[in-house]
């Protein structure tokens, strides 16, 4: 553990910016969100009728659980709960692959290892800065939340239940950290078990397998029940998590050479045939790929089994006054339960889409860009073999999400796996900012574009309470995509074209600067 501390102030350092501003949006959030929960119930009976209407919408149950009582303090935890561990955990796996695989993947863990500088220190710099960061996000938040008039041990109780979200993704972050020598494959694995987590609350909630809650730290931080019994607990179950994925990532990175990792990348040449730069970004991103559909395909089979028998199970009146708001009054219960969650999914398959965009940045950081460029090979088309997969990607893993969800179902694979392919233009609208990041901030294009991606999900969760509307809500590009399933859209090709023009013009835009910038190295 020698240098620990140097390490701790390097890393502090180098997120001076994002680590304040994290910091403070998420501690203000949930006083924000129970001041507009009382404004908008105003009365013990108006937030009776919504907690009814959420309750019998298999979507509402599948996004954010169970409502375990009415009041103030526990809707605004119920608001949070799920969203907030998905943000805090995305931020964190983020953060603790930033500061120990990609360290190693560009050589800097080398540079600092030749130093006083012990073996595990890096992984628990990384570690203790990143749970440091949840633990006083959560703790801030409190009193805000007891200025709302909300009991002062509930909301300690909430805002450590907010802190453990992020703890547990830290954790896995750190153990898939050691198991490849790609900074990228690193953060997908993790994203992906991320992913797999929420569909196991989901179907806990929303499909009756009740037990499953308990083996998600989705489901811990609902079942803690702050303001509604406050089971304190619950939250023994996350230390034990992060302390157990965390032992093992140490003992782990004992099991393998620096700069590499426990599954170790093919030796040698190519097998088969390695043509030009499009073959070359291939063998880069393929692994990636495969496993980001592997993950999609096994959330989409489980999301249709969750959606079997919603039609004929819960037909309540609220919902479907609930389904005529959102787009079509004859809308099938299921059909709204896929639209909400396929447009959560969707800026998951976001993520998927980034890892990819950024590659070429890798890359370039890296050095090697510069050796590839040496050889009579042009920018764009070195630029453009990462990018198109960067644009098939996510085109790939929507259409699988689809299509195993459809399947799962009822057989119907065309009409889902369309109606997730709808949200395509918008993930395309976020390649291509970050491609123009890219071209012309190439230093703080990661992450910028990384905290683009966490201020669109966090516009979708303002909008639900009115805290975020008109221009801030349009930022969004998934707000313009229209609900496929439901019907009655008089014409659904023109936000989906133009969502594409925007896509393509920030792509050709970032093209072009690419081409006339110095290439920038270090990160």
């Amino acid at each position: 553990m020698t240098g620990t501390w140097a390490l701790i102030r390097l890393i502090l350092r180098r997120d001076r910016v994002l680590l304040p501003v994290w910091i403070t949006i998420s501690s203000l959030l949930p006083a924000s969100i129970a001041s507009a929960t009382a404004g908008l119930y105003a009365d013990q009976a108006a937030r009776d009728a919504f907690a009814a209407a959420s309750m019998g919408n298999p979507a509402q149950l599948a996004m954010r659980g169970v409502i375990y009582d009415a009041s103030v303090g526990d809707l605004t935890a119920w608001t949070l709960g799920s969203s907030g561990a998905l943000i805090g955990g995305l931020i964190s796996i983020l953060l603790v692959i930033r500061h120990t695989r990609a360290e190693e993947e560009t050589g800097r863990r080398e540079l600092l290892s030749s130093g006083v500088v012990g073996r595990h220190a890096p992984l628990a710099a990384a570690l203790a800065v990143v749970l440091a960061a949840n633990l006083l996000l959560g703790l801030l938040s409190v009193p805000g939340l007891v200025g709302n008039g909300l009991p002062a041990g509930s909301s300690l109780l909430f805002g450590l239940s907010a802190a453990a979200g992020g703890w547990a993704f830290a954790a896995v972050a750190a153990l898939t950290a050691q198991l490849t020598a790609s900074s990228g494959t690193a953060r997908g694995i993790a994203i992906t078990v991320g992913g797999l987590l929420f569909v196991m609350r989901s179907l806990a909630d929303s499909g009756g397998i009740t037990w499953l809650a308990w083996l998600s730290p989705f489901g811990w931080v609902r079942l803690a029940r702050p303001y509604a019994g406050d089971r304190w607990w619950v939250l023994g179950l996350v230390v034990v998590f992060t302390a157990a994925l965390a032992v093992a990532a140490f003992a782990l990175s004992t099991r393998r050479d620096v700069a590499g990792g426990l599954m170790a990348a093919p030796q040698g040449p190519a097998a088969g045939a390695l043509r030009g730069v499009f073959g070359l970004a291939g063998r880069l991103q393929w692994g990636t790929l495969a496993g980001f559909g592997i993950g999609f395909c096994l959330l989409g089979a489980l999301l249709g089994v969750a959606a079997r028998g919603l039609d004929a199970q819960v037909g309540t009146p609220q919902f479907r006054e609930l389904a005529a708001t959102v787009g079509g009054s004859g809308a099938r219960i299921s059909d709204v339960f896929f639209t909400f969650v396929m447009y959560v999914l969707s800026q998951l398959v976001t993520g998927a889409a980034l890892v990819s965009a950024l590659r070429a940045r890798r890359e370039e950081a890296a050095g090697r860009a510069e050796l590839l460029l040496s050889a009579p090979v042009g920018r764009l088309r070195w630029a453009l073999s990462h990018l198109v997969f960067a644009i098939a990607g996510p085109a790939l893993l929507l259409a699988v999400l689809g299509a195993a969800a459809g399947f799962a179902y009822n057989g119907d694979v065309a009409r889902v796996a369309g109606a997730t392919l709808a949200y395509l233009p918008a993930v395309w609208t976020v390649v291509g900012a970050v491609t123009l990041l890219f071209g012309v901030l190439p230093r703080l294009a990661s992450a910028m574009s990384w905290t683009m991606l966490g201020l669109i999900l966090l516009v979708d969760l303002l909008a639900e309470f009115r805290l975020a509307t008109g221009f801030v809500l349009n930022l969004s590009p998934f707000v313009h995509v229209p609900p496929m399933l439901l019907g009655g859209i008089s014409s659904p090709v023109a936000p989906l074209l133009g969502l594409t023009v925007i896509a393509g013009v920030m792509t050709a835009t970032g093209l072009a600067f690419l081409r006339r910038r110095d290439l920038a190295p270090s990160a």
